[in-house]
């Protein structure tokens, strides 16, 4: 099992990496959808790694007693996750 800094490095890099890349397409050709969910997924990302990296918000790896994940936890990568998607689409259409 990975240490919990190798497993939050790659939502920090890659969030800083896609909220980066949205911020400066931003700043060059004004707000876009697309630049809009790539910021939002990118910050989205950087939160995750955070969290885990730092535990706050239920962000480790264990089950609560009841066996469910926390909801910050789920808001956060569904969120992510649907910026990304989203995103996606709109780059392909």
């Amino acid at each position: 099992m990975p240490s919990t800094k190798a497993a939050a490095a790659a939502p920090i890099a890659t969030g800083v990496l896609l909220a980066g890349t949205a911020a400066r397409e931003v700043a060059q050709n004004g707000l876009e959808i697309w630049t809009t969910l790539a910021l939002t997924g990118g910050i989205s990302a950087v939160a995750v790694g955070l969290g885990v990296l730092t535990g706050l918000g239920g962000f480790d790896s264990d089950d609560d007693f009841d066996g469910h994940h926390d909801r910050t936890t789920v808001a956060l990568a569904g969120l992510a996750l649907t910026s990304v998607a989203v995103g996606a689409g709109i780059a392909l259409a």
